[in-house]
């Protein structure tokens, strides 16, 4: 292939990105669009807050904080991001794409900026990492089919965490039903998923009869609302290509898919870590059954909720494990707002530099508007 067909083929291969999303020049003010994601989030928190403590409690737990367990917390959350960038590392390389770990550690905290500032649009995250393989030569495609095999190994191996969480909440008699319910929704996503690359294994033309059923009822549903067409038609042929691509891949590379596992395991371990030097950090002695509980809440309203990142939903969940396992309310809140700091916000603020400095869709900021 000489350079200038290999230019062509990277341009027009950028060019079918662009299509996928809108985008307009980077813009230096927040955005209607970031601006609401931060007002519902600064909402959330002020809910939580309010529902569980008053100020004067705040102070008291901040007056007794030990702070050195903060610089611990946050180095840990800088493990979870090596070993994320180790998951997908593994996960692309197990469908014939590869890319260094940093690389895609940056990809992903863009791809996490994009998903937040464009609320219900989850797709545009995924055409991050589209992106990215086309700009250094790699198979756009093959980087979607990437991105199910990574979410499909780190969901399955956030389970066990998710199952500790509910056994330590049902031990303790203080297993509630929205905790049961939100428990069985995410089993059962994960069940899709997972039930999907079979059936683009096995049965590739009944997932293509699905993928339409489920079209025809998220565009009913967005027309009682206003929405048309909230999901196009060529969706469907493109999804299915993608799950099929995924599912001839990974058995071919074991290697790698354990490598992967492993990776997500790992990460999911440093983030009980992280969350029990934040207990530290507020002079609270970190049970391993609290910990797990409110972990694995985290896990299980994070993937559910439809909002953004679960904002709101997580913070409450995580709170009200907190405090039904007899953590006091201050502490409970104090402990929750500061793990979703390390582990969501920060990373979104990272995102943002990460999507300028990529220079994402041929060199055009996402639209947000």
């Amino acid at each position: 292939m000489t350079a200038e067909a290999g230019d062509g083929g990277l341009v027009a291969a950028r060019a079918s990105v662009s299509q996928e999303i809108a985008i307009e020049p980077a813009r230096t003010w927040p955005s209607r669009g970031q601006l609401l994601v931060t007002a519902l989030f600064a909402a959330f928190l002020v809910y939580v807050a309010s529902r569980f403590v008053g100020p004067s409690a705040v102070r008291l737990d901040l007056s007794r904080a030990q702070w050195g367990w903060i610089p611990v917390a946050v180095g840990l959350q800088a493990v979870c991001l090596a070993f994320y960038g180790g998951l997908y590392h593994y996960g692309f390389r197990a469908v014939g794409v590869e890319a260094a770990a940093g690389r895609l550690v940056k990809v992903l905290l863009a791809s996490i900026f994009v998903k937040t500032v464009v609320p219900l649009t989850g797709a545009t995250a995924v055409l991050v990492f589209i992106d990215d393989a086309a700009a250094h030569g790699q198979s756009g495609p093959r980087a979607a089919a990437g991105t199910i095999v990574v979410t499909a190994i780190d969901l399955m191996a956030s389970l066990p965490f998710v199952g500790a969480g509910l056994v330590a909440l049902a031990a303790r008699g203080r297993l509630a039903p929205y905790d049961a319910a939100g428990a069985a929704i995410f089993t059962a996503f994960v069940g899709v998923l997972v039930g999907a690359l079979a059936l683009a294994a096995l049965r590739p033309g009944l997932l293509d009869r699905l993928l339409r059923i489920a079209r025809t009822l998220v565009n009913r549903a967005g027309r009682l609302v206003g929405r048309r067409s909230l999901i196009p038609e060529t969706w469907v042929q493109r999804s299915a290509e993608h799950f099929a691509d995924a599912a001839a891949a990974a058995p071919r590379h074991p290697r790698a898919v354990g490598a992967a596992f492993a990776c997500s395991l790992a990460l999911h371990m440093v983030n009980v870590l992280s969350l029990a030097a934040l207990f530290l950090a507020f002079g609270l002695q970190p049970r391993p059954d609290v910990v797990m509980a409110g972990l694995g809440a985290s896990i299980v309203f994070f993937v559910i909720a439809v909002v953004p990142d679960g904002i709101g939903a997580v913070e409450g969940a995580m709170a009200l494990v907190f405090v039904s396992l007899g953590v006091p309310p201050a502490a409970a809140v104090l402990v929750t707002l500061a793990y979703r700091v390390l582990n969501v916000w920060a990373p979104v603020a990272l995102g943002y530099v990460f999507a300028r400095q990529l220079r994402l869709f041929g060199g055009r900021g996402v639209a947000v508007a």
